[in-house]
């Protein structure tokens, strides 16, 4: 097996976690005892600690977005329909940046581009040179860079890494043609249109078929009327939506696979954090994960059935 580099979505594993915990009861369960809320941090760090003890990567990153994008520019209406995001959470998103510096794993961002826009450049450039890719996300976009290198995992959604088979069983297509098929079915979750009138069914058969949008277009005098009359009508939206759908794969980063190396570091950093947090039971964690044995365990705790920040 070739050395695997580790790679998380930031933002969607935040959102992912924050819902997941707080889902059917009140945010403010999730809370220290100074008031800060806690659940997307907290949730956070007990999957990065899940990543570190049970498959012990050879190399890990986290991806971050950093704000509007070339998306925007293309459509301004580009994830307007989208709920936003919880007053709770955003402090929080701040935080998990914090902590992430504290593991001691480097952080990747980029003005102008989303999260999946880095990781898509990083996975390319870390499979071209050989190596296993391993994504972790909240957010079904990354399956179009699934391919014979690179898997993807969505927290809370799978409990194994999804292969080409899995996207080929998941939405009809295979990971190359997601994008031509999110150009055709649009994605409510972004506001990407699409094709109005067309949807998945119709969608997959067409690209079976024809294999592309562009194959679709240039043959459109074999689709069935009532579908070729959409394509005609929707030509420019589905174009622009099959940009807004399609992650970039060639930013030029600095990122220096060295410095994602997963190797011993100083905990003390990482338990201060912890102990701001209040979470107990990570921080038992901390002297396996980081091979600093110079952290040592909080004495046991007795509990009672209702915590305050829950977490246990």
């Amino acid at each position: 097996m070739p050395p695997t580099l580790y790679l998380i979505d930031g933002h969607a594993l935040a959102y992912r976690m924050y819902f997941a915990l707080t889902a059917g009861g009140s945010s403010q369960r999730w809370q220290n005892s100074k008031g800060e809320p806690t659940a997307g941090i907290y949730g956070f760090a007990r999957e990065l600690v899940r990543v570190l003890e049970q498959e012990k990567p050879e190399y890990l990153a986290v991806a971050f977005d950093v704000g509007k994008t070339f998306r925007d520019k293309i459509f301004p209406e580009y994830k307007a329909t989208r709920e936003k995001m919880p007053d709770d959470l955003r402090s929080q998103i701040t935080r998990i940046r914090e902590m992430v510096d504290a593991f001691h794993i480097p952080r990747l961002e980029m003005d102008g581009y989303e999260a999946d826009d880095v990781l898509g450049s990083v996975a390319k450039v870390a499979a071209e040179q050989g190596l296993g890719v391993k994504i972790i996300t909240g957010d079904r976009d990354l399956l179009q860079l699934v391919n014979e290198r690179t898997a993807v995992y969505l927290a809370g959604d799978d409990s194994t890494y999804i292969t080409d088979a899995d996207v080929k069983k998941k939405l009809g297509v295979n990971p190359n043609q997601v994008v031509d098929y999110k150009a055709i079915v649009g994605d409510t979750s972004d506001n990407i249109p699409g094709i109005k009138g067309v949807g998945e069914k119709t969608a997959v058969s067409l690209i079976e078929k024809f294999g592309t949008l562009d194959s679709i277009y240039e043959n459109l005098e074999q689709v069935e009327k009532r579908w070729k009359t959409k394509f005609e009508e929707h030509k420019k939206a589905a174009y622009m939506s099959r940009d807004l759908a399609r992650i970039e794969t060639n930013l030029k980063l600095k990122f220096n696979l060295e410095d994602a190396k997963v190797k011993p570091f100083d905990g003390s950093k990482l338990e201060a954090f912890f102990k701001e947090m209040e979470f107990k039971t990570l921080i038992n964690k901390i002297a396996s994960i980081s091979g600093d044995m110079n952290i040592t365990s909080p004495s046991p705790v007795v509990r009672t059935a209702k915590t305050k920040d829950g977490q246990m």
